[in-house]
């Protein structure tokens, strides 16, 4: 979906008021939380903390607001931490990359087979300009070969990055050379020879943790990039009929990253102890009832239908992991990985989903 073809999203029907949003989401009353759901409770939580998760999420979607709503110049925060480290956005969806996998791999017309093969290639290497040189691959046709010539090109002769710098991409000593290049195609050469046992397999699946548990079998695929493949396979799909290629909701389970679980910690009191699942199902559900709480007016995204889209329970867990970098570089115990620097001309969302799996879930 083209944004310059429909200029609504980038208008007023983005911009949710809290009240609006109840129409989507169930809010849990000020009653309810006195009582425990499932052992958990907002008595179990840090106050402070849970206060300044809150406000982070709601400032981090209010900037992509200003940003690209708004039209606003910079800055778009006076939050320092904000201003000057690249975070996520709130909305996985909203990411350039994200956006990138939905247009070059999900919404085109490689099968489904080749659709799941390039998600595992493409989250793994991380960088759409590398992704964008080797270009989309077919399972049938894989060839190693080239894949070792196109990232050496890449690195050696244009001395660029192959590789994502967000996060840490392995060595994969175990395929047998001390070059990550050379390793990293000789996995994927593995994976497409076995593929056709790996798709059946996880085509298969019954949930979305077993889907999850099903891609961390492979080898080169841990937990981090097990679950960002298993969130991408859940965006309805317009070629799709409005469907994923996974028939299961990004509502239905998360698994906490090393970074979440942190974000978690530091959410509950010392005297908590309590599943991270559970957690992040708590935030997913009493969202709209903590940013009333407090007065914030989040920004929502709007499906077609005008109605706010909550925050995903998969979002949740990557705004865990997000707020759990802003404290330690807050407080002084760490650093961004990734300085963010304003451009000089603000940029466009060139293309978004083009249904939210709320939506669907009301058509169902």
């Amino acid at each position: 979906m083209n944004v310059e073809d429909h200029p609504e999203l980038l208008t007023g029907p983005y911009l949710s008021s809290n009240r609006k949003a109840e129409r989507v989401l169930r809010v849990a009353s000020l009653d309810e939380y006195a009582h425990h759901e499932g052992g958990l409770s907002r008595e179990n939580f840090n106050a402070k903390m849970l206060q300044s998760f809150w406000r982070f999420v709601c400032e981090r979607q209010r900037i992509w607001h200003r940003r690209f709503v708004e039209r606003k110049p910079p800055p778009w925060t006076d939050d320092p931490v904000l201003r000057t480290t690249r975070f996520t956005n709130v909305y996985r969806e909203l990411d350039p990359g994200t956006q990138y996998a939905l247009r070059e791999i999900l919404e085109t017309r490689l099968s489904i087979q080749d659709k799941i093969f390039n998600l595992m290639l493409y989250r793994l290497i991380g960088r759409m300009e590398t992704f964008s040189v080797i270009g989309a691959q077919h399972v049938s046709s894989f060839d190693s070969r080239f894949l070792e010539k196109t990232l050496r090109f890449i690195r050696d002769v244009k001395e660029k990055p192959p590789f994502s710098g967000a996060y840490i991409v392995s060595t994969y000593l175990r395929m047998g050379s001390r070059d990550k290049v050379v390793n990293i195609a000789r996995l994927f050469g593995e994976l497409a020879k076995n593929f056709d046992g790996v798709s059946h397999r996880l085509l298969a699946c019954r949930s979305s943790e077993e889907a999850f548990h099903e891609l961390r079998s492979v080898y080169g695929f841990g937990t981090f990039l097990a679950y960002q493949v298993l969130v991408d396979l859940l965006y309805p799909l317009k070629i799709n009929g409005g469907r994923p290629i996974l028939p299961f909701s990004h509502n239905d389970w998360a698994i906490a990253g090393p970074g979440a679980q942190r974000g978690v910690k530091i959410l509950l009191l010392d005297q908590t102890i309590s599943k991270e699942l559970k957690v992040m199902r708590w935030l997913h559900e009493h969202q709209q009832a903590e940013f009333e709480r407090r007065r914030l007016l989040f920004p929502y995204l709007h499906d077609q239908r005008d109605a706010p889209i909550p925050i995903s329970l998969s979002n949740i867990e990557n705004c865990l992991c997000e707020f759990y970098k802003y404290i330690k570089i807050q407080t002084g115990t760490g650093r961004g990985r990734r300085r963010f620097v304003a451009p000089e001309a603000n940029e466009l969302i060139t293309w978004l989903p083009t249904q939210s799996h709320m939506d669907r879930e009301r058509n169902d």
